[in-house]
């Protein structure tokens, strides 16, 4: 008898075995939960990659959005150049001059302020 209930108690005491690999507790998800979470991923990794940082020049009391900047030389170059493409565009931000200068195509330049 003794014997018996020692045995039920070591049985009732030891947590019941996992397959590995499982959490304990936890259900198997549906094909249809394995797809949402796929997706969701998807749309994240898609976001991440398609991601443009807002940068901003800040010198003493102002402030310059890069963005606003590239966006006033690109039309700088289309009042002149309408048809022709941007391949390359470099630009030299002066915050002392609160200005920004650039170079379109290795040969178009000009100066935004901000």
């Amino acid at each position: 008898m003794d014997e018996e209930k020692t045995v039920q108690e070591q049985a009732e005491n030891q947590e019941p075995e996992t397959p590995k690999g499982r959490r304990r507790g936890r259900k198997p998800m549906t094909q249809k939960q394995k797809d949402a979470m796929a997706r969701g991923r998807a749309e994240k990794k898609q976001q991440a990659e398609n991601m443009k940082p807002e940068v901003y020049v800040q010198y003493q009391d102002g402030e310059g959005d890069v963005a606003a900047i590239i966006a006033a030389a690109r039309e700088q170059f289309r009042e002149v150049k309408k048809r022709t493409r941007i391949t390359d565009m470099k630009v030299y931000i002066k915050p002392e001059e609160r200005a920004a200068y650039f170079v379109i195509n290795g040969s178009f330049d000009g100066k935004v302020e901000y």
